[in-house]
């Protein structure tokens, strides 16, 4: 569905991207997760075409990225950017307007009871809404829009714990009916709750790409002084050691502790171990 190899890209005088691959399957939520400033954002803008990637390559669908007229785009994916930017003085009944003649599998039944749900007022302007019901307003456009690529830029971002889960379960929802999700997350504790697969981006770098259950099952976390004999040592979660190993040594890692780990100190030797 995706595949993006060594995607690199200079802003002003910096680079943020200097080397992501990751593949994305069908049917999959895939979590790229980082801190702020990591790349997170201006990769899915390279991926969606509001920004030209400086190198590297991009296959949508099983095709370049380049022989994608924008017609084609706009029908198979749908996209909620992290900037909930709004067009001035338009209602959300305007949104629905435009999002449902973009796309020809748009579901009203999705998008009505999405209204019902969470008490949208379609002709109150969006840009009067606060940040967590714009939110909730561009996921429910992206659910409603049927695409095979959804494309989510921190999806629960500003919503409260209820409205969290339930987004969440709406996004496992959409991949058991075998569409694509793509998100960018920094809220690494909620990431286990609903992605399947997860790449960790770090200064410009996607630094380790895995689904979720092999990464837990080819990862330990261990006490210092342990015998790490064997095994890769990838970074330090608190007091604790990350390692890469299949010997059954620690304990099994939960997701954070994987990606603390890697974000810490990925495959430092010179760790501290007494």
């Amino acid at each position: 569905m995706i595949r993006v190899e060594h995607l690199r890209k200079q802003l002003g005088n910096k680079q943020v991207l200097s080397d992501v691959s990751f593949t994305v399957e069908p049917g999959t939520i895939f979590a790229l997760i980082g801190p702020n400033g990591a790349g997170k954002t201006t990769t899915i803008r390279c991926l969606t075409g509001a920004l030209q990637a400086d190198g590297g390559q991009i296959e949508l669908f099983g095709e370049n990225y380049k022989n994608f007229s924008q017609i084609y785009l706009k029908e198979r994916m749908a996209v909620v950017p992290e900037e909930r930017h709004v067009f001035r003085n338009f209602t959300a009944k305007d949104y629905v307007q435009i999002w449902s003649r973009l796309y020809s599998k748009w579901d009203d039944t999705i998008f009505s009871n999405f209204v019902a749900r969470y008490s949208f007022d379609l002709s109150q302007k969006v840009e009067s809404y606060s940040i967590g019901m714009k939110t909730i307003l561009f996921v429910g456009l992206c659910v409603a829009s049927q695409a095979d690529l959804l494309i989510l830029d921190e999806p629960t971002q500003h919503l409260d714990p209820t409205v969290r889960l339930e987004i969440m379960d709406m996004l496992k929802e959409c991949a058991s009916s075998g569409r694509t999700i793509l998100i960018s997350s920094h809220e690494i504790f909620e990431i286990e709750e609903y992605a399947t697969h997860f790449g960790i981006i770090k200064e410009g770098r996607v630094i380790y790409s895995d689904s979720i259950d092999n990464a837990k099952e080819n990862h330990r976390i261990v006490d210092k002084g342990e015998n790490l004999q064997a095994s890769d040592v990838i970074g330090l979660v608190g007091s604790s050691v990350l390692v890469k190993t299949k010997s059954d040594v620690g304990r099994y890692p939960r997701l954070n502790e994987i990606v603390v780990g890697y974000l810490t100190g990925h495959h430092e030797r010179s760790l501290s171990l007494r």
